[in-house]
């Protein structure tokens, strides 16, 4: 087994297709705990939003405006439980083939904007493709059925990622993604962002980790960046 912590804080801004301005600040202290086989990660975040009117945050979906709240809250986000195992073994020409279930705990304080209150479940697929010893294709797809408040119906919504990782070296790697995510209200469009990360390993054991996001949807955000390290506790 191996064990991974890793924060990564990140910014982003935009008006999430609200018409209000919205900047997000989103620092994840993430544990990640994985062998040949499978992979459990637990997500705990620390999430600030500044915004000209009030909004509601949920798990990167900005919904916006409602009444009273405020336009600067600040605390707890809601935090992820996921495991992913993996069914198929790849080898250099075959696919790895994962399945995955995810929990996302009301930990957020829904009178703030910070969350929904509600739990929401989910599961999906995840197939990573190598091509040769430097390149993997990797794409996956998840549904989530959403709790819904008191009065509120948020609709089950489905995630799709496709991309690719280049590993340049044996210290430093380039990944690139495309995301497309259903809003969790009937009628939106979809949020869509494109990414592009570069990591690399520092010393034994400490990853650096950067990633800059680019909204493709209006209901994604304008820009985004992150970045921040990762730590083996095994010191691999």
């Amino acid at each position: 087994m191996r064990t991974d912590l890793r924060v990564l804080p990140a910014y982003f801004s935009g008006d999430y297709g609200t018409g209000i301005d919205t900047s997000i600040t989103y620092v994840p202290m993430i544990a990640v705990v994985s062998s040949d086989r499978q992979e459990f990660r637990l997500t705990v975040p620390y999430v600030s939003i500044h915004t000209s009117q009030p909004v509601v945050y949920l798990n990167g979906e900005v919904i916006g405006p409602v009444p009273g709240g405020s336009t600067s809250e600040s605390g707890l986000g809601d935090i992820v439980a996921q495991e992913e195992v993996f069914i198929l073994k790849g080898t250099a020409r075959r696919p790895w083939v994962s399945g995955v279930l995810r929990v996302k705990f009301p930990t957020a304080d829904e009178t703030k904007g910070l969350g929904s209150g509600e739990a929401d479940y989910g599961g999906g697929i995840g197939v990573i493709q190598p091509l040769g010893r430097t390149w993997n294709l990797i794409g996956s797809w998840q549904h989530i059925v959403r709790g819904d408040p008191a009065g509120i119906d948020y609709r089950n919504t489905s995630w799709l990622t496709v991309g690719a990782q280049w590993r340049r070296s044996d210290r430093a790697s380039w990944n690139a993604f495309y995301d497309r995510r259903q809003s969790v209200i009937e009628g939106h469009s979809d949020i869509a962002d494109a990414s592009l990360g570069y990591d690399r390993t520092l010393s034994r054991g400490v990853t650096f980790r950067s990633t800059l996001f680019l909204g493709l949807s209006d209901t994604a955000e304008d820009f985004g960046f992150a970045a921040g390290l990762s730590l083996s506790l095994d010191g691999h």
